[in-house]
C-alpha cells in the first residue's frame, strides 16, 4: 500500500515538473536545502576544548598548605611515561605540604590503579567542598561548576593547558589573597608542547605558557629539553633540570636479572595516535627492513604502547601490539628483546629507547635538534638519514649482527653496561631537589616535610 502511494506520488510530480514555474520553485528548494544542508554540517566549533576555564570559588575551609597536582589523567590507560613521572615528582614533593590533591583536567570519571600511592584516595566532583584528606577533584566534565580554592593552595602544572587554567587560577587567587602575591606556579616541563601542533591557536597558547617566566618555577625534564628551551629564547630565572630515571619496578626486575637471555625480537615503541612517535614512519621502515633482510621472517616484530590490529609487513612478517603491558610483563619482554626501534620526533629523550637500552638491546633511534642518544650508550644507534632507507638499514645492520653473533657490544648482563649519566642511577638521589623546589614554591619557608 505504502509502495504504490510512493510511486503514485512520484508520477504526479514527475507531470507537474514539466511546467516551468513549477521546476523553477522545486529547483529553488533544492537549492535552499542544499545550503542549509552544507550549513548545517559545515558549522564549525571554534572552542579549544582544552582551555575551557576552572573557575574558582572561595575554599569555605581554610586549611593548611596543600599543594595541587594539575595532570589531565591518571586512569592506568592514560598513564605513560610523562604522567607517571609527573606523578612521581609529586609524591617527591607533597611531604613539604599538609595536603596534596590532584585536578584531573581532561577525565570525568577517573579510574587510578589500586596500588598506586593515589589509588584509595577519594574522588571528588568538582563542585564538592574538599574533604579533610588527600583527594582526587574529576574537572573532566566541568561546565557549570566552580572549584574550591584556598589561600594555602599552591598549584603545579604539566601539560600546557593545565598550565594555562593554573595561571589563572593563581590570578583569582592573587586578587583574592594579597599574600598570594607573589606566589608562584611550578611547571613540569617535558617537551617542547608547541611542536604538538601545526602552527595554530594551541601552538601559541602552548608557546605563551613558556612566557611568564617571573612567575614560574620551571622543571626541565633532561638537559636536552633545556638546552633547547634556552635556544628558543626561554629563560626561566628559577628553574631545576630534572635527569630521566629507570622506573623503580624496571630498575628492580633488572637488577633480578642475572643475564640478558636475548631471543629474536625487534620490539618497537608503537603509538599510532601520537604524531610526534612517527609511527608512519616506522612501519615503512619496517616494511623496507622486511623486504631487504632476508632473515627478517624468523623474528618476531612486536609493539608495545598502544594498541592496534595487526599490520601485514609483507615478506612474511607482521607486526604485532602488545598493547600497553604490566611493569612486570613488560620488564620480561626487555629482557629478552634483542633489537629495539624507538621514535621521538621532539628535543625529549624519550623513555622507552632508554628502557630497551638499559636491558641490553641495540636500539635505532633518531637525532632531533640537540639530542643525540647514542652519547649516552653505544647501544643507542642514531640512524642517518631520518627517512625509511636510513632507519631499515640501521635494523638491518643490528639484526644481522645477531643472527650472525656478533653480540660483542650487548652486555651479557647490568654490571657490564656501559652507560653515561644517570638514568640506571635509581637508587641515587633522583629528588634530591625536592626540598629547594619545594622552599621556593612556600615562598622560601622551612622545607621541613609536614609529615613523617
Amino acid at each position: 500500500m505504502a509502495y504504490s502511494f510512493t510511486q503514485t506520488t512520484a508520477r504526479v510530480l514527475a507531470r507537474l515538473a514539466r511546467y516551468q514555474p513549477v521546476r523553477s520553485g522545486l529547483q529553488k528548494l533544492a537549492v535552499a536545502y542544499r545550503q542549509q544542508q552544507a550549513m548545517s554540517t559545515a558549522s564549525p566549533n571554534h572552542d579549544i576544548a582544552e582551555v575551557l576555564p576552572i573557575d574558582p570559588r572561595p575554599a569555605v575551609a581554610q586549611g593548611g598548605t596543600r599543594l595541587n597536582l594539575m595532570v589531565p589523567a591518571v586512569s592506568q590507560r592514560h598513564v605513560f611515561g610523562g604522567i607517571e613521572t609527573a606523578l612521581q615528582v609529586f609524591d617527591a614533593l607533597r611531604p613539604y605540604f599538609d595536603q596534596a590533591r590532584i585536578i584531573v583536567t581532561d577525565e570525568a570519571t577517573p579510574e587510578p590503579r589500586s596500588d598506586a600511592y593515589y589509588g584509595a584516595w577519594p574522588i571528588v566532583p568538582m563542585a564538592s567542598e574538599s574533604p579533610p584528606c588527600d583527594h582526587i577533584v574529576a574537572a573532566g566534565s566541568r561546565w557549570g561548576q566552580t572549584l574550591a580554592v584556598h589561600a594555602q593552595d599552591h598549584f603545579m602544572a604539566t601539560a600546557w593547558w593545565t598550565a594555562h587554567n593554573a595561571f589563572a587560577l593563581l590570578n583569582w587567587q592573587r586578587a583574592q589573597v594579597p599574600e598570594a602575591s607573589a606566589r608562584r606556579l611550578l611547571y613540569l616541563i617535558q617537551d617542547y608542547e608547541p611542536g604538538f601542533y601545526p602552527w595554530s591557536s594551541r601552538y601559541l597558547l602552548a608557546q605563551a605558557t613558556y612566557e611568564q617566566p617571573g612567575r614560574t618555577i620551571a622543571l626541565m625534564n633532561s638537559h636536552w629539553l633545556a638546552d633547547y628551551l634556552a635556544a628558543q629564547g626561554y629563560a626561566f630565572p628559577v628553574k631545576e633540570v630534572l635527569q630521566p630515571r629507570l622506573h623503580p619496578a624496571l630498575a628492580a626486575a633488572r637488577a633480578r636479572c642475572e643475564t640478558f637471555a636475548k631471543e629474536r625480537i625487534l620490539l618497537v615503541y608503537g603509538r599510532p595516535g601520537t604524531e610526534r612517535n612517527a609511527f608512519s614512519l616506522i612501519v615503512a621502515s619496517l616494511r623496507l627492513w622486511a623486504r631487504h633482510y632476508p632473515q627478517a621472517r624468523q623474528w618476531r616484530i612486536l609493539s608495545a604502547g598502544e594498541a592496534f590490529a595487526p599490520i601485514d609487513l609483507g615478506s612474511g612478517c607482521t607486526l604485532h601490539s602488545v598493547g600497553k603491558l604490566s611493569i612486570e610483563a613488560y620488564a620480561d619482554l626487555l629482557c629478552r628483546t634483542a633489537v629495539g626501534f624507538s621514535l621521538m620526533v621532539s628535543p625529549h629523550p624519550s623513555y622507552p629507547p632508554l628502557e630497551m637500552a638499559a636491558f641490553g638491546a641495540r636500539v635505532v633511534v633518531n637525532r632531533f635538534a640537540n639530542k643525540d642518544l647514542s652519547g649516552v650508550s653505544p647501544l643507542l644507534v642514531s640512524a642517518s638519514p631520518p627517512n625509511p632507507e636510513g632507519f631499515s638499514a640501521a635494523l638491518r645492520t643490528l639484526t644481522q649482527a645477531f643472527d650472525h653473533g656478533e653480540t660483542s657490544c650487548m652486555p651479557a648482563n647490568a654490571s657490564e653496561m656501559v652507560w653515561q649519566g644517570g638514568f640506571l642511577d635509581s637508587c641515587g638521589p633522583g629528588f634530591a631537589w625536592a626540598a629547594d623546589v619545594a622552599a621556593k614554591l612556600l615562598g622560601d619557608a622551612p622545607a621541613i616535610p609536614a609529615t613523617v
